[in-house]
């Protein structure tokens, strides 16, 4: 099976596709053009293709409308540095709904994320509306009080302080097959791109510590977030609109490195 079609009449034999091909299937054969290896593992991630200066390239695995445009320019290191630094994890949400159509654009940028060899088996769980979201803290603190959970923790819930998933109008979790070796890694990076995304949406996010903790240990947690057999949670991410505005980025431990 051959996997890339060339149109030799805009091929222009720089390379290019060769190059950065990860898995290494292609070369230039002796026309000078493009070929590929038919017995090769392909990761379908498409480099060839979105690498390609005159559209000479076509990945016979891949449907052509899923390219999108790349940014001509990119954004200027202090608009970019700022926007990560400001953001902060946000604990205190309005009373108002997430809309789906804000939460599948940030589920669209999230799958754009890397993941190894381009596995792409991040499976998704969207628990949308208060009373869902109080419901599996429930779940989530029926654990929770079987373990060395601080008193003062559980004098918060007591008082009906919801710090597992803090009153959050929609909560996303990410998870992966308990097999996949890079499960962890994978989900914690898609993560990272939906919480930016968020952020750009004035979206106040924070990181389901607690659900996730719960989640690894609690069955009955899994079953209330419908997981799919042979799946576990690795992640996941509260998110509402922000109750309050920070006006300050605050001080961080001095930078631990060591450069070898």
């Amino acid at each position: 099976m051959h996997w890339i079609k060339v149109d030799t009449e805009r091929c222009k034999s720089d390379g290019v596709c060769v190059a950065v091909c990860p898995a290494r299937i292609l070369f230039l054969n002796e026309k000078g053009f493009p070929e590929d290896i038919p017995e090769g593992q392909c990761i379908l991630c498409g480099h060839c293709a979105a690498v390609c200066a005159h559209d000479a390239l076509t990945h016979t695995g891949l449907a052509e409308e899923t390219y999108l445009p790349i940014a001509k320019e990119p954004l200027p290191p202090a608009v970019m540095d700022g926007f990560l630094m400001s953001r902060r994890s946000v604990r205190e949400f309005k009373d108002r709904p997430v809309g789906r159509e804000v939460l599948e654009a940030l589920l669209e940028v999230a799958r754009r994320a890397p993941t190894g060899s381009n596995s792409q088996k991040l499976h998704w769980i969207v628990v949308e509306g208060v009373r869902k979201v109080y419901a599996l803290s429930e779940e989530a603190m029926n654990w929770f009080r079987t373990t060395d959970l601080p008193k003062a923790r559980l004098e918060q819930w007591e008082k009906g302080h919801d710090f597992i998933l803090r009153g959050a109008p929609a909560v996303i979790v990410a998870c992966a097959p308990a097999d996949y070796v890079w499960a962890k890694q994978d989900c914690a990076i898609a993560l990272t791109f939906l919480e930016l995304a968020a952020e750009a949406r004035s979206l106040g996010v924070c990181w389901t510590g607690y659900l996730t903790r719960a989640a690894a240990a609690h069955s009955p947690l899994c079953k209330a977030l419908s997981v799919p057999e042979g799946h576990v949670v690795c992640g996941g991410l509260m998110i509402g609109e922000r109750k309050y505005t920070y006006k300050k980025i605050p001080p961080r431990k001095p930078l631990s490195v060591q450069w070898l």
